[in-house]
């Protein structure tokens, strides 16, 4: 812009001499560092040039001046401001490093009609106040404040306005981001457009509020427009018109690289990771490469420098890697994008052909019920998360896509097989051949024979005591046998034998079950033959009654240890028996004159030892 480095002039001899555009008559340097300047008669001294002012109060003011010019010290505030307003003569005003406050004292200028102000770079500064200045004809600024110049509509006798900001402090970016700048309005209300001003454009999208940056490096952005013959509405005195803006901007980015990847032999099909024949491509990045070095378990491959390596024989089973280096991205003296070195290996070790590719492993008991693990070689594209699909006779099983799978009890006797997958962030994935399938089948339990304890008699209780199993059994079940045959409803862990168990041989069997497992039966080894119970006497057998002919004896049962004792009689004359008397009552007769009656008590019971108890009467 520049109107900012020349003086505005004025009206008459005193605004050529002021613009410098006529030597003053005469002058000299005042005391306070001020140069003056006097009128055609050398007589009256009608301005004054001065520097390092950090007053106003210093000036060497009369009442003849009419135009100041006045340059501060770097960083130093100017005072004395209130002297503008006790000079009412002043027709023009030049001031660098002028302070906020200088706008209102300005206003109290009834004729002054040129202003030029440099205010403080990065100072705000609040222009709008000098919209009240209405007899100015010519403005002059340079300012770090907003860029809406509408504040300037209400100078009707304005003649030339030159306004213009500071560059704006340095804006960093990342590429693809945007940034929102103040638009430069006129006085009339326009958006003036910004356009980028340096050789190697790095932005996109600009408009009058903003810009996206779309390449790193370094740029400039300007929105400028000059204009003598400006026609504008409500101001047809204002024909020069000038506007400015700038931005500096600096777009920061990254190299991204993608990673190695693989371009099949067309004539081994099938297959997505790289075997002895394919070849390996370098990553794709945002930046070119300087150096590549393709190594074999971290050894150079000589001659391998291109972006693209072609496995041998000598690759099989080998760590392929990619060591590089990018280009630096350098603009104004700075470093926008960085190079990066680096070694990337391939995903995989190289496989001798197709069908050496490393496949997943199944593992477990391939019992159904049971959980299945796929495990892959860890070497395999670390980077990828894995995806698992386990199949039934080579058919998907829906929903199945976990590391583990525990196969139901109706697949079993099937072949359950599991295929992997690897998916990189990019989308980029890689299937591998389909594991070995395994047959799942029930599992079995392994266990020894039960044993039973107790005494092999009628009447007695035998215990079942069942073994271990491996693995443990969720339910017993018992049965006891009889001859090996079923005995119906002893199914508990104990059983009392029974009379039907005489002379038998008495075992059990206990089923151990347990879910996906197939039922173990086991039968303990049988007793010996079982003996029958003990028949006690408890109290004996009686004869009552009178022994004479025609009177009738009575023999009593007596008693057992058992009820429901089976009691049968026979009576005796002097020891032998008698034949037909096998009653409990017997009637005596002239025979048994002189005679020993007796009776013998037999008490029986099935499974139970016979007791006979002999009693007599003389």
């Amino acid at each position: 812009m520049g109107l900012l480095h020349r003086f505005a002039s004025v009206v008459g001899a005193t605004a050529l001499v002021f613009a410098g555009l006529v030597p003053p008559a005469q002058g000299f340097i005042s005391p306070a560092d001020c140069f003056e300047h006097t009128d055609e008669t050398a007589s009256v001294v009608v301005g004054l040039s001065c520097k390092n002012v950090t007053s106003l109060q210093e000036l060497p003011m009369t009442g003849d001046i009419r135009w100041i010019g006045i340059d501060t010290q770097k960083d130093q505030v100017l005072g004395g401001l209130e002297v503008l307003a006790a000079n009412p003569q002043l027709q023009s005003v030049r001031i660098s490093n002028a302070p906020q406050e200088i706008i209102p004292e300005l206003a109290q200028l009834p004729v002054l009609e040129s202003l030029s102000l440099t205010f403080p770079k990065g100072q705000q500064v609040q222009l709008a106040g000098l919209g009240q200045l209405s007899g100015l004809k010519e403005l002059e600024v340079l300012a770090t404040s907003s860029t809406d110049y509408r504040w300037a509509k209400d100078l009707s006798n304005l003649e030339k306005l030159d306004v213009a900001s500071y560059t704006k402090p340095l804006i960093e970016l990342k590429i693809g981001a945007s940034a929102e700048i103040e638009p430069v309005i006129t006085v009339d209300g326009r958006v003036l457009r910004p356009w980028e001003y340096t050789g190697e454009r790095i932005l996109g999208q600009i408009s009058p509020t903003g810009f996206t940056a779309n390449k790193a490096g370094y740029a400039g952005l300007r929105t400028e427009l000059t204009d003598f013959e400006a026609v504008i509405p409500g101001q047809e005195n204002l024909k020069s018109v000038s506007y400015a803006a700038s931005w500096h901007i600096g777009v920061r980015d990254t190299v991204q690289l993608g990673r190695i990847s693989l371009n099949r032999n067309p004539s081994l099909a099938g297959h997505d990771a790289a075997v002895v024949g394919d070849s390996l491509l370098a990553p794709t990045t945002n930046y070119p490469y300087t150096a590549l070095q393709w190594t074999r378990n971290g050894e150079p491959i000589t001659g391998a420098v291109g972006e693209s390596y072609q496995l041998v024989r000598e690759d099989t089973n080998k760590v392929i890697a990619l060591s590089y280096e990018t280009k630096a991205v350098r603009q104004n003296g700075e470093v926008w994008v960085p190079s990066v070195q680096g070694t990337m290996n391939y995903g995989a070790p190289i496989a001798a052909t197709v069908a050496s590719i490393a496949k997943p492993t199944i593992s477990g008991s391939k019992i159904v019920g049971h959980k299945l693990t796929a495990s892959l070689d860890s070497a395999y594209f670390p980077d990828f998360a894995r995806r698992y699909q386990w199949l039934v006779d080579g058919f998907e099983i829906p929903r199945a896509t976990a590391k583990t799978y525990t196969p139901p009890q109706s697949y079993a006797n099937r072949k359950i097989s599991v295929r992997v997958t690897m998916h990189a962030a990019d989308g980029e994935s890689v299937w591998l051949p389909t594991s070995s399938a395994v047959k799942v089948v029930k599992g079995t339990i392994t266990v020894a024979k039960p044993k039973v304890s107790g005494t092999a008699k009628v009447g007695s209780k035998l215990t079942a005591t069942a073994a271990t199993s491996a693995p443990a059994a969720q339910s017993t079940k018992y049965q006891w046998l009889r001859g090996g045959k079923k005995i119906k409803d002893a199914t508990a862990k104990t059983y009392t034998l029974k009379p039907a168990d005489l002379n038998q041989r008495i075992s059990v069997s206990v089923a151990y079950a347990k879910t996906n497992y197939t039922t173990k039966t086991v039968t303990s080894t049988a007793t010996g033959k079982i003996a029958p119970a003990k028949l006690k006497v408890m109290k004996k057998p009686v004869i009552n009654g009178k022994k004479s002919t025609g009177k009738t004896l009575k023999a009593t049962a007596g008693s057992y240890n058992i009820k429901n004792v089976k009691i049968s009689y026979q009576w005796t004359r002097s020891g032998k028996i008698i034949p037909k008397a096998t009653k409990p009552n017997y009637k005596v007769v002239k025979a048994d004159a002189r005679k020993t009656l007796g009776v013998w008590v037999t008490a029986s019971k099935p499974g139970y030892t016979t007791v006979v108890t002999k009693v007599s009467k003389k």
